[in-house]
């Protein structure tokens, strides 16, 4: 099943600009999950992550936060080689960057209440492979495809493969547990991963709260204004 209508997530505070830079959006539903289960995943060509509300968890200048399933999974630094090439608009340039070898995968988790997910994506190949699981199931993404129909030629400088790719889910209250990263050729490349949270019970407490003290202030101010005008 493919869901082109879910363009963009209001929470997540794009608004006009993020339409306007969506290449392509999909939602991929799991063999043998509800109907309506599905992930949304958004392609902004050459820009670069985070946008605004997204904190950056992983910069790959290591390995620490990565498990290797199989292969070769390797952290690499400007230029390009054979292994791989960066994000080209990765930001700060020249930095390092994870690279997903021919007949590797590797699995990044997430911490609990992961609510959004987005990566930079280099030289996006029709044969690499993102797999998200969420509290809704397992869903596969593959370039060139139904499930994320954006060019997927391989090219090491346009915008149209390199940018900033976004990921949430179309259910309420739908979070993320990890994505897996797989190659069937040199290479799936990305860096600075980025994540949104669910906000923690306190968190939303202390926002009513605000918003309550706000409202009570803009009341008095009211009748002080009235009072005085009478």
């Amino acid at each position: 099943m493919c869901d082109l209508g879910g363009w963009m997530d209001p929470s997540l505070g794009e608004g006009r600009n993020m339409m306007k830079t969506l290449l392509g959006a999909a939602a991929v539903a799991l063999i043998g999950a509800p109907a309506m289960a599905a992930v949304v995943v958004s392609f902004d060509a050459g820009l670069a992550t985070p946008s605004a509300g997204y904190t950056v968890i992983d910069t790959f200048d290591n390995l620490d936060n990565v498990t290797v399933n199989y292969g070769t999974v390797l952290i690499m630094n400007p230029p390009a080689t054979s292994n791989g090439a960066p994000p080209a608009n990765s930001v700060p340039a020249g930095t390092s960057y994870l690279s997903v070898l021919g007949g590797g995968s590797a699995t990044i988790y997430f911490a609990p209440d992961t609510k959004s997910f987005q990566f930079d994506w280099g030289s996006i190949d029709t044969y690499n492979t993102l797999t998200v699981t969420s509290s809704t199931g397992i869903y596969t993404i593959v370039p060139g495809s139904s499930s994320f129909p954006n060019t997927a030629d391989g090219n090491q400088h346009a915008h149209g493969t390199n940018g900033r790719v976004t990921v949430w889910g179309d259910v309420a209250g739908e979070t993320f547990s990890s994505i897996t990263l797989t190659s069937g050729t040199n290479s799936f490349e990305i860096d600075n991963l980025a994540t949104i949270a669910v906000p923690e019970p306190a968190t939303w407490a202390m926002l009513i709260v605000g918003f309550g003290l706000v409202g009570f202030a803009a009341r008095r101010r009211e009748q002080r204004l009235a009072r005085a005008i009478s």
